[in-house]
């Protein structure tokens, strides 16, 4: 196939087999590339190249994404996966494996530790959040059950949070009770630190 090129705006490298354009791939990736500089190329050639080039792409999208925020490698995945092939986006965990760029289990316990501070989840429901986002058992278990934390002081937390109005009703006490539950605490958790009137609408 006859081989030609183009250059973009941004310096990326327009890559053209016989007449019809095929792929961009960074400038980096061309001029390192054995095809550089010659004008025929096989068509197993390109694919390499290409891969190369969607590769180098998807490992610069996770560098960006982990710059805004940590990741676990599932959701990493995920994330590239709407725009780059599988191959691609594996390419760039490997690489990002090897330069210790993620790490499921100190992502783990960073985000057990930071739920519980921010929302005062209990362990529970906190193990909950790290398997939806795809952390393998196991280490969710570690995170979850490794923060030092105070279940009767969560409650409390949770409730000085809620906005309840200076006579709550009924209506309020259940959703109070519900987002607690939520949260992972159980319903004898809660009576031992809030005391629910019977006999009236309040509590």
């Amino acid at each position: 196939m006859e081989l030609t090129t183009t250059t973009t705006k941004k310096g990326r490298i327009n890559v053209i087999a016989d007449g019809e354009y095929q792929f961009t791939v960074p400038a980096f990736i061309w001029y390192a590339s054995s095809l550089c500089g010659e004008t025929e190329a096989e068509p197993e050639e390109l694919e390499a190249l290409r891969l190369e080039g969607e590769s180098s792409d998807a490992y610069e999208k996770a560098l960006r994404l982990l710059g805004q925020r940590a990741h676990g490698e599932a959701e990493l995945k995920r994330k590239l996966r709407q725009k780059y092939s599988p191959a691609a986006v594996e390419s760039a965990m490997v690489k990002l494996r090897e330069s210790r760029l993620v790490d499921d289990a100190a992502f783990a316990d960073a985000l057990a530790e930071e739920l519980y501070r921010r929302k005062a989840w209990a362990p529970e429901r906190i193990l909950q959040e790290l398997l939806s986002r795809g952390i393998d058992a196991e280490t969710a278990k570690n995170a979850a059950n490794g923060i030092d934390i105070d279940r009767k002081q969560g409650i409390i937390d949770i409730i000085s949070k809620t906005r309840l109005p200076e006579r709550p009703t009924r209506k309020d006490a259940d959703r109070l009770i519900r987002r607690l539950l939520n949260a992972g605490y159980s319903m004898g958790e809660i009576r031992e630190v809030v005391s629910f009137s019977e006999t009236t609408e309040e509590f």
